[in-house]
Parts: C-alpha cells; sequence; structure tokens
C-alpha cells in the first residue's frame, strides 16, 4: 500500500465520523476539549508512520521539540518495549501501565498540535468497531449510551478499512516520533 492509498483511508475514516456525527450528533461526545482516548498508549500501523512524519515536518521547531522531548520521556519512563519483537504478555503488562499516559501530542489545552496528520485509529476512536457484519462492541464510554442496535451498526467504524497490523508493524505514537526523529537528525548526539 502506498502512502496515497493510505491518506485515501484517512479521508475515508474522517469523512465517515463525520457523517456519523452529522446522522447521530446525540450519539457521540466527541469535540474540542475532549482528550479521553488521548490517554493510554496504543497500536498504530507502518501506515501510520509517514503521516505523522509530515505532520512533525510542518511544525515549528520549538512545539516538533516539545513532542520529541515528551515521547522521549515517555519511552524511558516506562521502560518502552519493542513491540515488533515483545511477547504478548509483556506487550500487555506495557499497556497496562501506559494506560493514563497522555499523547505526547497533546497541547496544554489538550487539542492535538498535528490534528490533520494522526493515525487511523484517531480518527475512529469513539466509534462503536465491527468486522463486517459482526458487531465487536463500544470503545469510548462516553459514546452510543443511548443507542439501539441498528444505530450502533451502522456507526460502527469496519476494521476491514484499518491498515492490518502484523506483529512486524505494531508502534506506539511515542516510538514512531522517536523513530522519525532520530532517522532525521531532530535527537542530538
Amino acid at each position: 500500500m502506498t502512502t496515497s492509498d493510505y491518506r485515501q483511508i484517512l479521508l475515508d475514516a474522517d469523512e465517515f465520523f463525520r457523517r456519523v456525527a452529522s446522522e447521530q450528533p446525540d450519539q457521540l461526545s466527541c469535540g474540542q476539549g475532549c482528550s479521553l482516548c488521548c490517554h493510554g498508549l496504543f497500536e498504530i500501523g507502518s501506515g501510520d508512520v509517514p503521516i505523522i512524519a509530515a505532520g512533525l515536518e510542518q511544525l515549528h521547531p520549538m512545539r516538533r521539540r516539545k513532542i520529541i522531548r515528551r515521547s522521549l520521556e515517555i519511552m524511558r519512563a516506562y521502560d518502552h518495549p519493542n513491540l515488533r519483537e515483545c511477547s504478548t504478555d509483556s506487550k500487555e503488562a506495557f499497556f497496562e501501565r501506559t494506560k493514563s499516559v497522555g499523547c505526547p501530542n497533546l497541547d496544554d489545552a489538550g487539542a492535538c498540535m498535528m490534528y490533520e496528520n494522526r493515525p487511523l485509529v484517531c480518527r475512529t476512536f469513539g466509534l462503536p468497531l465491527r468486522d463486517g457484519s459482526e458487531y465487536i462492541g463500544d470503545i469510548c464510554e462516553l459514546n452510543f449510551n443511548s443507542a439501539g442496535d441498528d444505530a450502533r451498526m451502522s456507526a460502527a467504524w469496519d476494521l476491514k478499512n484499518e491498515d492490518i497490523l502484523g506483529q512486524e508493524d505494531e508502534f506506539t505514537i511515542p516510538e514512531a516520533i522517536v523513530l522519525i526523529a532520530r532517522s532525521r537528525g531532530w535527537i542530538p548526539g
């Protein structure tokens, strides 16, 4: 898959989210100021790495340094494993101990500093999930609390649209940022 193909998936996810928000506004609490989904580290796919790189490129150097510094701090403080090589138990333990860690891209007001270049999972978080015709469930505790089954299913993001994660493709946002920063020479020494 090319970066332009992946960008189309991101645009499709944004459009799907907008459609759900338009059709079921009373079921979505998502909006500026809510950053509940921006806490807790999680896996992103390799397709998100060039998107994040483009976002970092576009930032003011001071803002970029702040994000890189936060990412390095998170990786050191939480003993970040290599997700592509660690056991399932190690990975689960890591995600458990980082479940309240804020994304390094959040500014002091809780807004994403790279919103236009955020990963796919960030674009669909808050929506219910399905795999084809199989409903998986609700992700955000704030959304779809009073929705019926049909409303939930019509709002469910289909995981077939996701960048399929193999173990060789798993990163976290802080890990991707540090990888990008090292490859671009933004981390001294």
